[in-house]
């Protein structure tokens, strides 16, 4: 009944397709297999989409609906950790029942837990996190012959070769770990993940590139499979999509000021924290203070342009009449763009979107928010209006801007609802960035990659049957799991196991109390927070 779940960060089956020709494990394993594609959280992001997919519950009920927690206003949010996790993980449930379980790498995992068998967390712990056992990176990092790293040595290079180079060598040491692993300790489930096939398509527009680090990941897959044997099962799976973006950014807040719910500040102070704000304290590296000659360079022509009176949204609007929009926004670096617009006043907003991540707008609500402006009386209204006014939003193309604006409660009804934004919105076709941020501008130019809802799903093993739905979703994954390994699906779960798709009687069962988040809590001091994995477009 052993299982093992290869997790791929943005695993897309486009790119499976398109690159079948030189994944030759990957594309065996479909073949014996069965595959689906697997529907992602609201919002389809790395945050809140892993914890769904380890606990096999929705956002509403392990109460992470992205990387930061919101309990006041967004400029007090704090980056979220395991303890932020309101549910058990698979490895919990099979921890009760004294089932070992390794598990690498997978988001939103730390501080490590004390499991039966062996956990090393991975994305958003800081680079020297410890494991389970104690010392466990070390004594890998000794197999190995290197240590183990969570991030890439190169992560924040701004050398486009050496960066890449990071990539691949950490897929490598990810593969190489985890066979270490598998043949020295003892398991039932291993639950491995790779980041990095997410990474490269944030941070390149290259074809060779993305088939470079997917040949990394086949290579990885086929050592697995090489490393166990055929009564094996075998689960590859993905948060979510990726591909290209060709519409258009969409910045909401600033339809929300159009209509007096958001309030605008010169304060810097109201600025949120992003990952882009992260990355040097996750990694233990100083940050640098320099700025490219072009940053520096265009921060002078601000300044100067301030003097004159010129708005940012007036240097867009010439751009865009001269047909160079797209090239200006490609050029400016992040932190001009938000040096050049103002931010919200969260406390004196009705209304806001805090993040493009969130993928929704929160009313502050008094009694609620510490300094709501929206009495409980008028919520409903509020609701409704701000529905009604992204609802009918069109793009400059005259096409919806929003595939669907609704009612958080409409998608969600767990026990952690007030984490989840009031109303919830999704672009069409995913093929829309929405920002934050206040340009005096409704739409930008956008040009690049990001998620998109569906991910992967591929399955193979002896206790796989030969059918397979039109489509998972990311909560079947844990239940799925836990009936390969013969184990019942715990009744808080959300998710299902599809009839047809696995072998045996499929059970439910309400377990002893699975003990989980146990471990400190990390702390990160917040003047070493800075420049932080920005590589994944999390910004």
């Amino acid at each position: 009944m052993k299982t093992v779940v290869l997790g791929f960060d943005a695993l897309d089956f486009r790119y499976l397709d398109r690159f079948s020709d030189s994944l030759p494990h990957i594309t065996a394993l479909r073949e014996r297999g069965v595959e689906a594609p697997l529907e992602s959280t609201h919002p389809p992001w790395t945050g809140s989409a892993w914890p769904s997919l380890y606990t096999g519950t929705d956002p509403s009920y392990h109460g992470v609906y992205g990387f930061f927690d919101h309990d006041g206003y967004p400029n007090d949010a704090s980056l979220v950790s395991r303890s932020s996790v309101d549910q058990p993980a698979i490895w919990d449930y099979l921890s009760n029942e004294g089932i070992p379980s390794i598990v690498t790498n997978v988001p939103i995992t730390h501080p490590a837990d004390p499991i039966e068998g062996v956990l090393i967390p991975g994305y958003l712990a800081s680079e020297d996190e410890p494991g389970h056992p104690e010392g466990i990176r070390n004594e890998l990092g000794e197999d190995l012959g290197e240590e183990y790293t969570i991030y890439s040595r190169h992560e924040i290079s701004s050398d486009p070769d050496e960066k890449f180079e990071g990539y691949m060598n950490l897929i490598d040491q990810r593969r190489r770990a985890t066979l270490s692993l598998l043949e020295n300790r003892e398991w039932e489930l291993a639950f491995c993940q790779v980041q990095k096939t997410d990474a490269v398509f944030h941070n390149f527009d290259d074809e060779e590139r993305f088939r470079g680090i997917y040949e990394q990941a086949d290579r990885f897959v086929g050592d697995v499979l090489d490393a166990v044997d055929e009564e094996t099962n075998v689960v590859l799976c993905s948060d979510h999509g990726i591909g290209p973006i060709t519409g258009h950014t969409i910045y909401v807040n600033e339809i929300l000021r159009e209509h007096g719910y958001v309030v605008a500040s010169d304060d810097n102070g109201n600025a949120q924290p992003t990952l882009n704000t992260e990355k040097s304290s996750l990694l233990n590296e100083e940050t640098s203070s320099d700025r490219t000659m072009l940053e520096q360079a265009l921060l002078e022509c601000q300044r100067i342009a301030e003097r004159l009176g010129v708005e940012p949204n007036d240097v867009y609007s010439v751009a865009e009449r001269l047909g160079l929009e797209e090239t200006l926004a490609r050029y400016t670096p992040s932190s001009l763009l938000s040096a050049a617009s103002q931010t919200v006043e969260w406390r004196s907003s009705k209304a806001y979107c805090s993040s493009g991540t969130r993928m929704g707008v929160r009313v502050n609500l008094a009694g609620r928010e510490p300094n709501g402006q929206v009495q409980p009386s008028e919520y409903e209204a509020v609701r409704e209006e701000i529905i009604e006014i992204l609802s009918t939003l069109e793009t400059p193309d005259g096409e919806p801007a929003f595939e669907f604006v609704c009612r958080r409660e409409e998608l969600y009804d767990g026990p952690h609802l007030e984490t989840v934004p009031d109303i919830l919105f999704l672009p069409t076709e995913m093929n829309h960035t929405v920002s934050p941020t206040l340009y005096g501008r409704r739409f930008g130019p956008s040009d690049n990659y990001d998620h998109k809802r569906d991910g992967a799903f591929v399955g193979a093993g002896p206790e796989f049957q030969e059918s397979a739905p039109d489509k998972l979703s990311i909560t079947d994954v844990a239940p799925i799991t836990m009936s390969l390994l013969g184990q019942p699906v715990p009744s808080v779960m959300t998710g299902t196991v599809p009839e047809g798709m696995v072998r045996g009687p499929i059970g439910r069962a309400d377990y002893d109390e699975a003990v989980y988040a146990r471990a400190t809590e990390p702390t990160v001091e917040d003047s070493d927070v800075t420049d932080r994995l920005e590589d994944l477009g999390y910004l």
